[in-house]
């Protein structure tokens, strides 16, 4: 489109001018071929086929607005003027018919006959096997040629025609010279061209004026354009710019926390051990002090071995990834397993259980995860740690990671512990995040999930002050593939 100050420097051609020319040649060329249609139309023969159809149509009307199928054959012969009309049933016998003698006979041509069973337009010149009667008298004996038509009916059966020939061959127009109503529409075709020649001389007259300044036009559209995909390249450019920036800020904030959370987790054990190795060298110490001081220094190097450990498992979960054996474990099977993962968790009901059940996993690997969430509590403040399995779920989650199978079964890690603090409560599955008051390296849930989803399922979390409750939803087996295995 051009602009209005364009418009303005070279006037631009209407559009009128273009719909003008282009409906004076449509009318032109409509009535040109309407001329052509009408000429042909009058000079042109009737086809026998557009006799029979319209003849068929004019029977069948007689026959479905009449209760009697005597008076309806009757009434449409004497409308159409032709030799003989039937009526024929689905098996192809007559039924009713102007000709007496053909009332209750099947139709004897094979052709017609096969064309009624399968419900076809039949229409064929041959010789008749049958005598035609009209008023009592023979009109047609056995063996003349007539034209037979037989056209399907819409409430069932048929309809047959008998034609004679040579009036078939009457009720045809003759050829004739050029019509009236031709040369009318030929000469509104030759009004509507010179009318649209004319239009179409304006128009290129004025399109020769506004040629430069759609040249104009043009350039500087394209000049639009090419600062337009500039604008466009520069934005790009600045987005990815922000979300690089973004990243790298992200990251250096990861790599600053993991350096203080390091600096001081793993300073304090080393710090004690360090201590009670010295306190052991230089002190005479009572066998209960010593022993005291050896259990200390055991659990803080525990735990630092532990944390190094943890460090070392997402670093080799993440360069290599994580590939478990898929096993069906029935539902009992693996709540044994699981409440038995941690010395300290309380086992809660089996609802639901339906010695049916089975699950799909790899027992060992979830048996890591739960003890990992059940230390986790304990390490929070939790007093009670339950351990729980079901068909069904326990707790409308608050956050979930993960994708939750079609048919699952789910494992419930509930304690009565402070909660979590719900600001931090979107980041708890993400590496090194951690509460600002707790120990550790920020690492538990985060190996958590990734165990959790390499096993096909997902993990939840639903917290408040009273308690929170861990939810882990791992794929069951369709009762249809344990028939079949065990078939």
């Amino acid at each position: 489109m051009v602009s209005r100050a364009e418009s303005k420097s070279g006037r631009r051609p209407s559009s009128w001018w273009t719909a003008l020319v282009a409906i004076c040649a449509a009318l032109t060329v409509a009535a040109g071929v309407a001329a052509i249609v009408v000429q042909r139309s009058s000079t042109t023969p009737i086809g026998e086929g557009e006799v029979f159809v319209a003849d068929a149509a004019t029977a069948e009307e007689h026959i479905s607005s009449s209760e009697d199928p005597d008076v309806a054959v009757r009434q449409a012969r004497n409308e159409l003027g032709v030799e003989a009309v039937s009526l024929i049933d689905l098996d192809g016998v007559v039924v009713a018919s102007t000709s007496d003698p053909l009332v209750g006979r099947p139709v004897e041509n094979p052709l017609i006959a096969d064309g009624v069973v399968d419900r076809r337009f039949m229409a064929l010149a041959a010789a008749i096997d049958e005598e035609l009667w009209l008023d009592d008298v023979v009109a047609w004996p056995g063996g003349s040629v007539l034209y037979q038509v037989a056209a399907p009916l819409d409430r069932g059966g048929s309809v047959m025609i008998h034609y004679d020939v040579s009036q078939l061959l009457g009720r045809r127009s003759p050829p004739g010279g050029i019509a009236p109503l031709a040369l009318q529409l030929l000469g509104l075709a030759a009004v509507f061209g010179v009318f649209g020649g004319a239009v179409q001389v304006g128009h290129a007259r004025a399109a020769r004026r506004y040629r430069k300044v759609q040249l104009e036009s043009e350039i500087l559209r394209n000049t639009s354009v090419e600062l337009k995909r500039a604008n466009t390249s520069l934005e790009d450019a600045r987005r990815q710019a922000e979300e690089a920036l973004a990243l790298a800020e992200e990251k250096i904030r990861i790599r600053s926390e993991f350096v203080l959370m390091i600096n001081h987790e793993l300073r304090t054990p080393l710090t004690s051990i360090v201590t009670g190795a010295e306190l052991l060298r230089s002190r005479d110490l009572t066998e209960p002090d010593r022993a005291a001081l050896l259990d200390s220094m055991i659990a803080d190097g525990s735990r630092l071995q532990e944390m190094i450990d943890q460090i070392l498992a997402v670093a080799r979960i993440e360069n290599r990834g994580l590939s478990y054996e898929m096993t069906d474990v029935p539902l009992s099977d693996l709540y044994e397993t699981l409440t038995s993962a941690h010395p300290r968790a309380v086992r809660d009901v089996l609802v639901d259980p339906d010695p049916g059940v089975w699950v799909r996993t790899d027992a060992s690997a979830l048996g890591l995860v739960v003890a990992s969430l059940v230390d986790n509590a304990f390490t929070h403040g939790a007093q009670i740690v339950s351990v729980g399995c079901a068909t069904r779920p326990q707790a409308d989650p608050q956050l979930e990671v993960g994708d939750k199978p079609d048919g699952a079964v789910f494992i419930t890690v509930a304690d009565n512990g402070p909660g979590i603090d719900h600001e931090f409560l979107p980041r708890i599955f993400e590496k090194f995040e951690k509460s600002s008051f707790s120990s550790g390296t920020g690492l538990g849930l985060y190996m958590a999930r990734m165990i959790v989803e390499a096993l096909d399922g997902s993990l939840s979390v639903k917290t408040s002050p009273s308690g929170t409750t861990f939810q882990i939803s791992v794929p069951s087996v369709p009762a249809w593939e344990r028939i079949e295995a065990s078939a």
